[in-house]
């Protein structure tokens, strides 16, 4: 576990995640910090960092990695989308229980969730106008963040835009990675600076990339990057 370099397994690590959300107590706690209604405990600042995106009703919108649908919720409830957005995650445990959600909030009839990797996206070149990703990416590991960035370009529409945010590589990380070793969460994770960032986005195809005021976040308290790239 830990910021460096090696080989992560996607499917394992969500499997993990499924398992945290379906057991126990810490599956309340877990399906509540990362449902619509805990937005403002673990994204404080998320309607900032969306609205960069400039997302408009006509806008056809992907969440990868969408875990339990928090994200796409809360644009349904704001956006009358034409076009159904749509989220998709490894874990069939957190589609599933995302699925529950989006039906709890009145909209499984506005928006989709299905099961697919990150680095194999099942759908067609250029069908889609905005792509989110949302404290994903670090669950990647170099080879396979090329190749997801690479599957982003390909289903991103010509001047479609991607906007992502994640935990930054800093020396004020420091307090993720002790309580990563205290509570066991999460799953093996590698994080990246601005500048490994973009240079990846770049090689993926991205002509411009920019970065995004994240504001602060609540917990953990923790530096984030997000930046929104323009195929």
């Amino acid at each position: 576990m830990g910021d460096k370099t090696g080989h992560i397994d996607e499917t394992a690590v969500g499997k993990t995640y499924g398992e945290w959300f379906s057991r126990g107590l810490r599956g309340i706690g877990m399906r509540y910090v990362f449902s619509r209604r805990g937005l403002w405990v673990i994204n404080t600042p998320y309607r900032r960092i969306l609205n960069a995106a400039n997302i408009t009703t006509q806008d056809r919108v992907l969440d990868l990695g969408c875990g339990i649908g928090n994200i796409l919720i809360a644009l349904a409830e704001r956006i009358d989308f034409i076009h159904r957005p749509l989220g998709v995650d490894v874990s069939p445990d957190l589609v599933r229980i995302g699925e529950r959600e989006v039906a709890r909030a009145g909209l499984h009839d506005r928006i989709g969730l299905q099961v697919a990797p990150a680095t194999r996206l099942p759908f067609e070149d250029g069908a889609f106008d905005v792509v989110l990703t949302s404290h994903v990416l670090k669950h990647l590991d170099d080879e396979a963040l090329v190749a997801s960035l690479r599957e982003v370009v390909r289903v991103l529409c010509p001047g479609g835009r991607f906007l992502l945010w994640e935990f930054e590589k800093s020396a004020r990380s420091a307090l993720l990675f002790w309580s990563a070793r205290l509570s066991g969460l999460p799953p093996p994770f590698q994080l990246r600076t601005m500048a490994e960032f973009s240079r990846a986005l770049q090689l993926a195809g991205f002509h411009r990339v920019v970065r995004v005021d994240t504001g602060m976040f609540l917990m953990p308290p923790v530096p984030r990057i997000a930046l929104l790239a323009t195929r």
